[in-house]
């Protein structure tokens, strides 16, 4: 009897591991089949009843999908009718990159020496959420995203803003994104994410939507040829509509809202080469100018300096080109020209003034003249190359005796009879008289000034006294408020500023900190990192945009944060 028992449970565990077996199975499922490419989906992994399964899986999808998100693990555990059953999952968050229909391959799994299949499907992706892609008897989407090119084609180094925009027929709470600092093919001269967007009303295919450009980004390109501007995610919140709140509802910590995702989508940009035949005066300058040209005085003495200022007036890629070399007498000493910036990003690209100036100094008299200053920028407007050409006047540098001859030869008669008269002070004839034996010291009218001088004495020691401990103490103070001077320092940066004012102050701000706390840069490679990238950029002020140097002040701040922690 017992023996039957035995052979009874034993067939009972072997069946129960056979059932075991044949409920283990994985599964490969989309949260949607048919969606447009402004959205974001899930592709999701079971494992079911399988112990050891894998926390990520390879998709290989990259040139059909981006993975924004993933992969996320979840597991759940059941028991019913004394059977116990589990499923674990990975998920991952993708966006399409391109439209139509895209096959989702099966993927295999070898586990424990058994192979599990997934099944292969089919997803559909449309262009866009608007109505003429829309499947018949399918509804508008609630909310959704557009990318807003200016044109699809634009030239190499043209700077050029594109806009995402949000359709939305629910209450929208709030909106956030991850930044963009960095794109291949291209500088990335500002992403902004709107505060507070102007938006207006639309009905499109009997649906009333809010729409609002809620980001922008402003890039210049790098190269030229075919380039696909990636989708943007955006995590959107909006208002739970129909929520009912009860008694039993956290007055403080309840969720009035939901979180969306959904994707701006890519795009696809042509970056066309510059036409040939621009000249020497042209240093990649796209877009609309004006040019003024002045001198501080045509008439000089040698050895005295003169300013020479040019002014360029207008919009296009102003970060990103210098003025032409100009080439003078060789009579002159010329030093580097001083940029001044006094420009904007406004719109679809820089807006205001370039001034460069050139100090001249002549070595020896004489009339000189000066070749036409040439400036060359490709015109959007027209399509075509422009010259400006300011011509300049003739300098006449006279000597030292030229001009001191005349100005004595200038001076009248009068003026010649003054100037012989010039120590006027003297007076003769004084009747004021003084006893032999006058003592001044003893004098007690005169006490006044002698305790007055002696106090104005006593301040003056007790002065220097302060001063000398504070000389003897100064490197100590210095070095306890390091931290607090460099912090100052950057505090002073304001994005209204220049791209070559920004670089002064954090390399001022930098080296200030480095000199406080007695740190030889020698001895840190990250420190002489730093150091020298600033070196490169002020030698290439065109590359410098508004995000490389945020990225430059971070960087000196985390190394500044590390020092003060060692």
């Amino acid at each position: 009897m017992v023996i039957r028992r035995r052979h009874f449970t034993f067939i009972f565990i072997f069946c129960l591991m056979i059932s075991g077996l044949w409920a283990q199975r994985v599964t490969l499922t989309a949260s949607k089949a048919t969606f447009s490419i402004q959205e974001q989906i899930q592709l999701v992994f079971t494992f079911e009843n399988i112990k050891n399964s894998p926390r990520s899986v390879d998709l290989n999808l990259h040139k059909s999908f981006t993975v924004v998100g993933g992969p996320y693990s979840s597991s759940n555990y059941s028991w019913v009718n004394g059977k116990a059953t589990s499923s674990n999952k990975v998920i991952y968050d993708v966006i399409a990159k391109k439209t139509g229909k895209i096959k989702i391959p099966a993927y295999e799994f070898s586990i424990k020496n058994h192979v599990y299949k997934t099944n292969p499907f089919l997803i559909t992706v449309r262009k866009t959420a608007a109505p003429g892609s829309l499947a018949e008897g399918q509804e508008m989407p609630g909310i959704y995203m557009e990318t807003i090119l200016p044109k699809d084609k634009v030239y190499q180094g043209e700077t050029f803003t594109l806009y995402y925009r949000l359709y939305t027929s629910e209450q929208v709470v709030n909106y956030t994104t991850n930044p963009i600092s960095t794109m291949d093919g291209f500088i990335v001269d500002r992403f902004s994410l709107q505060d507070s967007p102007s938006s207006t009303k639309k009905v499109i295919n009997g649906r009333e939507y809010l729409i609002a450009g809620i980001a922008s980004l402003t890039l210049t390109p790098t190269e030229s040829g075919e380039f696909i501007l990636p989708a943007k995610p955006f995590r959107i919140s909006v208002k739970r509509s129909g929520q009912h709140r009860s008694a039993w509802d956290d007055p403080f910590f309840g969720n009035t809202s939901k979180d969306i995702n959904i994707v701006a989508p890519a795009d696809t940009l042509t970056v066309l080469q510059l036409p040939g035949g621009a000249g020497s005066a042209f240093t990649g300058a796209i877009g609309d100018f004006t040019m003024r040209v002045s001198m501080d005085s045509t008439l000089i003495q040698e050895n005295q300096a003169t300013t020479l200022r040019v002014d360029l007036i207008g919009h296009g890629n102003m970060e990103h080109f210098t003025f032409p070399e100009q080439t003078f007498s060789d009579d002159f000493e010329l030093f580097e020209p001083r940029v001044k910036n006094a420009y904007k990003l406004n719109g679809q690209d820089y807006k205001g003034q370039r001034s460069w100036e050139y100090v001249l100094i002549p070595g020896k008299p004489g009339t000189y003249q000066f070749d036409d200053i040439l400036f060359t920028y490709f015109s959007l407007s027209q399509g075509s190359y422009k010259t400006l050409r300011m011509p300049l006047k003739e300098i006449r540098v006279i000597s030292h005796n030229e001009l001191e001859g005349d100005y004595i030869s200038s001076l009248s008669p009068d003026e010649v009879r003054l100037l012989s008269q010039d120590i006027r002070f003297v007076q003769m004839g004084e009747n004021h008289r003084v006893h032999l034996d006058y003592n001044a010291v003893k004098d007690p009218g005169n006490r006044v000034w002698y305790y007055l001088a002696l106090a104005i004495a006593a301040f003056v020691i007790f002065a220097e006294i302060l001063l000398a401990l504070r000389d003897k103490n100064r490197n100590t103070i210095r070095y306890k408020n390091a931290l607090k001077t460099a912090i100052t320092q950057f505090r002073k940066i304001h994005t209204d500023q220049s791209a070559e004012e920004i670089l002064t102050q954090i390399e001022t701000g930098f080296q200030t900190y480095l000199s406080d706390k007695r740190i030889v840069p020698a001895r840190y490679p990250e420190i002489n990192d730093i150091l020298k990238t600033i070196e490169t950029y002020k030698y290439a002020p065109g590359s410098l945009s508004h995000a490389v140097l945020d990225a430059l002040k971070e960087k000196a701040l985390t190394i500044i944060e590390e020092i003060e922690k060692a």
